[in-house]
């Protein structure tokens, strides 16, 4: 099993999560301020809707122009903020592919150790730099399968909160809160993936000073 390169692909993964994560609190802010505007716009159209109580002619020609105005406004406002959910629903996509990515690589990393001989540890006599620097296979398990299983998680809370059923915009009415529920990210353990980053830095200039030797 090449230690670092299994290490590398779970970083790229997390680098992958974290790069979506961003886009995604960017396309919740831009909804939460499409939806501000979206509410301001129906509020002006409906204080233009015909009254009963009298009006001159210039008076509701201005008025009927205005209406047809924010209107069109309203249904570029509304194309925009679904436009936005989409998006969200894409990035979603992404999410579930980065878990199953990690899914798939900690499969990896159980079947390399199934296929060595994990009951008899090697024993080194005269351990070097770089053996002592080595990261077993059985811990870069428990790395891999710890980073799946909070990402795992996190997924889980994020399809509870965005999914393809919620086509109704009524369902949106605490944007505000829910950006600040997903910004959160309960579920990742951060710590443990700047360890691991550390680890990996570590054993580079290891194996980069044991080469030069």
């Amino acid at each position: 099993m090449d230690t670092l390169a299994t290490l590398q692909l779970l970083d790229q993964e997390c680098a992958s999560w974290a790069r979506q994560h961003t886009h995604s609190c960017n396309l919740l802010a831009s909804l939460i301020n499409i939806t501000r505007q979206r509410e301001q716009t129906l509020s002006q159209w409906q204080q233009h809707q015909p009254t009963h109580g009298r009006k001159g002619v210039h008076g509701k020609d201005k008025a009927l122009l205005a209406s047809s105005s924010l209107q069109l406004l309203i249904h570029k406002q509304t194309l925009e903020i679904e436009s936005v959910i989409r998006q969200l629903y894409e990035t979603v996509q992404v999410f579930k592919r980065v878990v199953q990515a990690m899914v798939t690589l900690e499969k990896q990393v159980e079947a390399a150790i199934h296929r060595t001989d994990s009951s008899e540890p090697n024993s080194v006599i005269n351990p070097t730099l770089l053996d002592v620097a080595e990261i077993s296979p059985l811990e870069i398990l428990e790395w891999v399968s710890s980073v799946r299983s909070m990402y795992s998680q996190e997924l889980t809370l994020k399809l509870a909160q965005i999914h393809p059923t919620m086509t109704s915009l009524d369902r949106f009415e605490s944007l505000v809160d829910l950006q600040k529920t997903w910004g959160l990210q309960k579920r990742i353990d951060f710590g443990l993936e700047q360890e691991i980053v550390e680890r990996i830095k570590t054993y580079q200039r290891v194996r980069e000073l044991s080469s030069r030797v």
